[in-house]
């Protein structure tokens, strides 16, 4: 059966929309990230900040520079003039991030990140918190487990004003021996594509050395630039392989060794992918997808916002079949991820049904999770 397009594509989520998680965002959430960077910020920089957080409230949205952030100033440009609101949720954040890296002296050539700080500081912690759950780092551990593991890693979200705990994490779909099936068929390549630092991507970073043993080749994308307070950037990856190689916790230490051999070997590769830093969608731009993914086998989506680079930032119903995403992106994916925004397709019916039971917070709260696997078949 083939799942053609639709008559109708549901709608981009807009902050716009009275009482959405997306305009919560923009009226709470973007607001007390900006307060909490004035802690980093010097005189000129914190006036920047506190010019932006005008401009959000009542302020109308100004052009962006070339080059810096890629081709993101011509996707602003044509809502130059026009409120906040009145731009897709996925640009209007990445907007933001922009804003906030041009506040702190971000350029072409002059690499600043204002969350390093943070960062730096939760992948030391992570590596730390690997001392008690020697099993998770048995390089035969079963590779559902560790799938499970980084599900709930992604928990580790900054700039959630909450960050749920990982132990409380609940599964809504959990296809993870679909998942390890595809993972030891034995393909040449896989990609991964990072979300946050510290335990989350920690986590892909021991699954990803489990299934080095059944792939020739692993992709690992991450971010052109700091956003989301906690994505990861290459700066923020080679810190914490860094850390690992050298630390004193002989699990950890085996893990970044591990980890460096597969690099050498380039049998592991990391890549620093400009897709990522754009409002897009790899089902919907296959020109996109084949120059980030080119030949690969199969792609793994962490976490919440590469969920939403995947299926789409619209209003999608949630029991929308799997397939018709399948068909869009033409390879396999596996989406890692806990719910943090409202984008959600896949479900069966009968945990749609369940869903109407839960709390009305339950799509974006981070209390629920899930592992899907989207291939041709049923």
């Amino acid at each position: 059966m083939q799942y053609h397009q639709p008559p109708w594509i549901p709608v981009h989520l807009t902050t716009g929309e009275p009482d959405s998680f997306a305009a919560f965002t923009l009226e709470e959430r973007l607001p007390a990230i900006l307060d909490n960077l004035a802690n980093y910020a010097d005189a000129r920089t914190d006036q920047a900040l506190q010019q932006l957080a005008a401009e959000i409230r009542e302020g109308e949205i100004t052009p962006l520079p070339p080059v810096i952030f890629g081709p993101l100033d011509q996707v602003i440009k044509p809502y130059t003039g026009r409120h906040w609101a009145d731009m897709p949720f996925l640009t209007v954040e990445l907007y933001f991030y922009a804003r906030i890296l041009l506040a702190f002296g971000y350029t072409a050539t002059t690499s600043v990140d204002p969350f390093r700080p943070l960062k730096d500081t939760v992948s030391l912690q992570a590596i730390e918190s690997l001392t008690p759950i020697t099993d998770y780092c048995d390089p035969d551990r079963d590779i559902t487990g560790l799938l499970r593991w980084s599900m709930t890693g992604n928990t580790a979200d900054l700039s959630q004003q909450v960050i749920t705990d990982a132990s409380q994490i609940s599964l809504l779909v959990d296809e993870s021996n679909a998942a390890q099936r595809l993972l030891t068929s034995g393909m040449h390549r896989i990609d991964f594509v990072f979300d946050n630092a510290g335990i989350d991507v920690l986590a892909d970073l021991l699954l990803i050395r489990r299934i080095s043993k059944y792939c020739s080749h692993i992709i690992a994308h991450v971010r052109p630039y700091p956003i989301f307070v906690s994505d990861v950037t290459m700066t923020d990856l080679e810190y914490l392989i860094a850390e690992l190689t050298t630390s004193s916790i002989p699990m950890s230490r085996r893990l970044g060794k591990d980890i460096t051999q597969l690099l050498h070997q380039n049998r592991l590769i990391l890549r620093t992918s400009p897709a990522l830093g754009l409002p897009v969608c790899f089902c919907e731009d296959k020109t996109l997808t084949r120059e980030t993914f080119e030949n690969t086998e199969l792609v793994i989506f962490k976490g919440d916002l590469n969920y939403r680079y995947f299926a789409g930032d619209r209003r999608w119903p949630h029991t929308m079949e799997k397939r018709y995403f399948f068909e869009r992106f033409s390879r396999p994916a596996i989406c890692l991820r806990t719910l943090k925004s409202e984008v959600l397709v896949g479900l069966p019916a009968d945990v749609a049904t369940r869903t109407l039971h839960l709390q009305p917070d339950w799509l974006t709260s981070g209390r629920h999770g899930i592992i899907q696997v989207f291939t041709g078949n049923p």
